[in-house]
């Protein structure tokens, strides 16, 4: 299969869908899930009101469940219940022998109850909207027959229920009309109000940070689309768009149900005096009132509640009876509180270890496309020791002879052939590799200026062509570079093995090896999606877990909606400081890799000058200043000079005191043949240009690194690591 390029045109159109589907996906996710933050809330602060004390509009009501208004008969256990939900499913064996569950029939009926407390009873108006009422409860049946299993959910005569709805004088019955225009849900439940509201605390957090993922996500499939790879635009655009969705809808979703509230109690305090049980409705308003208080769980929350509420909570006048059944309303009210707090915090921690992990793959990801951003293109002549990048045409000679690919009997200096068999039926059907091979051979790049050999093996190589055919129940693919082909080569630039005068593209353990089809533009944007998409996903990762540690105790306020939102520009920082921070220990290394391979040729170097002087001492005895400078190299040891201007200027005094002493052994054969004055020379002769070349690498390596240091941000992280400059080679006498 070939690899998947977000340049190539399939690529972005794939791309493209995908963007459009996170972010319609986000925006769907996040409207949902603030909204049942506002209804978990909602129910908070919602007293539940004693029958007695109803007026019109939407109220909390518990109480027992009674038959009075008829019941219905459950299909399986026979049961008399007011609503009922059953399911039937069925084990089975699948095409791989796995045992699963599948739904052969479902459904719910329901109609009419009363709800009957201390106070009272009122009918709740069920039957006509069964599908728009939200039924917590608990299985009340199951029973396995074979491999069939029955199961039923019901409200049965005796059981209390709490109640979210509409209360209508005018029908003396609890409807689930328009319960949204208050921020609540239309709800039956058999939980607790702290379970209820706990458990949509936890969905709503787990919906908002999938959103902020999806958001992070679709923002990061859509700036390589827009030719945008550029870490830090990336870094901004995601910080206002994440921080400022997060902030935005929160605030406008807050002002939203701060404002329901308060109409909801305005309309309770209205009907105060038109009310039978006048002393049972003021202390039902009154816990109304104080509930919301207490619901200011933080700054923003403080700032709404005065800015939107605090003028529209008129105080009743309460005798001391009244004021009693108030403070007791209040007391009884729980909070929420999510019923697998464990659970909660055990995805909480498995999703920071899947987002360390996903951030050390993306930083891999972004600092090989930082890497072909920071190497300077070369050409062949102008190519230097160390990390190089080139781009040539590939070309072969008799020395250097093509591969033909197995497929197509092409020319090729690199292919990657497979042969696959289907083996199995239905689901098990499976393509099996029953052959792969993979052959490389050396090859030229050439360009304007000349060319360069290049040893492919270890290179990860993008084949800019593909083959494919089926024959019987066999598939035959090729990959492979072709001969006279534009590539993008990005390697180790070191000296030839079998001629230490130039210089070849090979493998290096310390440094990544590529060559590729692709241009150098749609490469880094590629590397730049793959590694954008995985910081979104970090993001995500990383926002899941604080949402879920916020709401594993069953609570998720404005403020822990605005910290979780600090959560993105904070992570994005700390990956910024990651990603320059690596860059600027890539070339301290490359600058000091760069000065060992100097120190260690200059130290061979020096191992020749005592055997040397022995064997030119009695011959040269007259050439005084000669043996001077010889004795003088003797003694000058490489590994204590403390400036690269000393070692340049060891490296030209070597060379001079060479020049003079071949000068001098040419009158003197007996010397000009001995075995130890040729094995010096010719490592004197064959290091010179590997020195040169060294040398070279240094300074390009020193100057870069230097430049980098001194420039913002990487400036504040050289002075915090206390990163040195690097010195220059100088000319000092």
């Amino acid at each position: 299969m070939r690899r998947f390029n977000i340049a190539s045109i399939p690529g972005r159109i794939i791309t493209a869908i995908l963007a459009i589907a996170c972010l319609a996906g986000s925006y769907y996710t996040m409207t949902t899930g603030l909204s049942q933050l506002t209804e978990a809330r909602q129910l908070e602060r919602l007293p539940e009101t004693p029958v007695g004390a109803l007026t019109t509009g939407p109220y909390v009501v518990a109480g027992e469940v009674t038959d009075q208004l008829g019941t219905l008969e459950t299909p399986y256990s026979k049961t008399e219940a007011v609503y009922y939900r059953y399911k039937l499913e069925e084990e089975y064996r699948d095409s791989d022998g796995d045992l699963r569950i599948r739904t052969l029939d479902s459904g719910a009926r329901g109609g009419d109850f009363q709800l009957r407390d201390q106070t009272g009873s009122v009918n709740v108006a069920a039957g006509s909207d069964l599908e728009g009422v939200e039924w917590n409860l608990e299985r009340t049946y199951r029973n396995q027959s074979g491999r069939r299993i029955y199961s039923e959910w019901a409200l049965i005569p005796g059981h209390t229920a709490r109640v979210i709805g509409q209360y209508s004088s005018e029908i003396s019955a609890v409807t689930f009309y328009d319960l949204e225009d208050f921020s609540l849900p239309a709800m039956v439940s058999r939980n607790t109000l702290a379970v209820d509201s706990g458990d949509r605390f936890f969905e709503a957090a787990i919906r908002i940070s999938i959103a902020t993922g999806l958001l992070a996500l679709g923002i990061a499939l859509s700036l390589p689309l827009i030719r945008i790879h550029r870490f830090w635009i990336y870094v901004l655009v995601m910080t206002i768009a994440v921080s400022g969705t997060l902030s935005v809808l929160g605030i406008n979703k807050l002002r939203q149900e701060w404002s329901a509230i308060a109409d909801l109690y305005e309309a309770r305090y209205q009907q105060i005096d038109e009310a039978d049980n006048r002393s049972l409705v003021l202390a039902d308003v009154s816990a109304l009132q104080q509930l919301i208080r207490q619901s200011t769980s933080g700054w923003l929350d403080r700032w709404m509640f005065r800015s939107v509420v605090q003028n529209r909570l008129p105080v009743p006048e309460l005798d001391e009876q009244t004021a009693g059944i108030a403070r007791s309303i209040v007391a009884s009210q729980p909070e929420g509180r999510y019923q697998h707090a464990w659970t909660s915090r055990g995805l909480a921690a498995g999703s920071i270890i899947a987002a360390l992990l996903l951030l050390w793959l993306s930083i891999r990801t972004v600092k090989f496309k930082r890497l072909i951003e920071a190497v300077p293109t070369s050409s062949t002549r102008g190519l230097s020791f160390g990390v190089s990048e080139l781009k040539a045409m590939v070309d072969v000679d008799d020395d250097h002879p093509p591969l033909r690919d197995p497929l197509k009997n092409e020319k090729c200096v690199a292919f990657d052939y497979k042969v696959e068999e289907k083996r199995g039926s239905g689901k098990n059907e499976k393509w099996r590799v029953i052959e792969h091979r993979e052959e490389r051979t050396p090859f030229w790049l050439e360009d304007s200026e000349g060319k360069v050999l290049v040893q492919p093996d270890g290179a990860k190589i993008e084949y800019p062509q593909y083959h494919s055919e089926r024959r019987g129940d066999r598939r035959y693919t090729v990959r492979f570079l072709d001969t006279f082909v534009n590539v993008y080569c990005l390697g180790f630039a070191g000296l030839d093995r079998d001629q230490p005068d130039r210089l070849t593209i090979q493998k290096d353990d310390a440094s990544p090896f590529l060559i590729s089809g692709n241009e150098e533009e749609d490469i880094v944007l590629d590397r730049g999606a793959r590694g954008f998409a995985g910081i979104a996903l970090t993001l995500g990762l990383f926002l899941f877990s604080t949402t879920a540690l916020f709401a594993a105790d069953g609570g998720f306020s404005p403020d822990n909606l605005i910290l979780s939102a600090l959560t993105v520009p904070i992570v994005l920082l700390v990956y910024t400081g990651i990603l320059h921070y690596n860059d600027i220990v890539f070339l301290k290394n490359r600058v000091d890799r760069a000065a060992a391979n100097i120190d260690t040729i200059l130290q061979q170097r020096h191992e020749l000058w005592p055997n040397l002087e022995k064997f030119v001492k009695a011959s040269l005895a007259h050439e005084k200043q000669l043996l001077k400078a010889i004795a003088q190299l003797r003694s000058a040891d490489p590994v204590e000079m403390s400036s690269k201007g000393q070692a340049d200027n060891l490296i030209q005094f070597e060379k001079k005191v060479t020049t003079a002493l071949q000068a001098r052994i040419e009158g003197y054969p007996d010397l000009k043949n001995n075995e130890v004055i040729q094995k010096f020379m010719s490592i004197m002769s064959e290091t010179e240009n590997y020195l040169s070349l060294l040398r070279n690498s240094y300074t390009e390596s020193a100057m870069i690194y230097n430049t980098r240091i001194q420039s913002f941000p990487d400036v504040i992280l050289a002075k915090l690591f206390r990163f040195r400059e690097a010195p220059q080679f100088s000319s000092e006498t």
